[in-house]
């Protein structure tokens, strides 16, 4: 039940952090965002991603803030 809760408030600081982003947590499979407003159509090394996942909050953090800068 904690880990629900501590998940839930990480989930809003990111979304907070990251508005183009729609970010959720699951306990099975970790940390998930999709940009939001759409599939971005290039596929070149270091493009922007469509969605991203890691298995921690910040390293989902992390890999938000490389995608805005890229």
């Amino acid at each position: 039940m904690r880990a629900a809760v501590l998940a839930d408030a990480g989930v809003e600081a990111l979304a907070e952090l990251f508005p183009r982003w729609r970010i959720w947590a699951d306990m099975e499979t970790g940390w998930h965002a999709c940009r939001r407003g759409g599939f971005i159509q290039d596929y070149h090394p270091g493009a922007p991603a469509f969605s991203v996942h890691a298995q921690t909050a910040g390293q989902l953090a992390g890999q938000l803030r490389w995608q805005e800068a890229a």
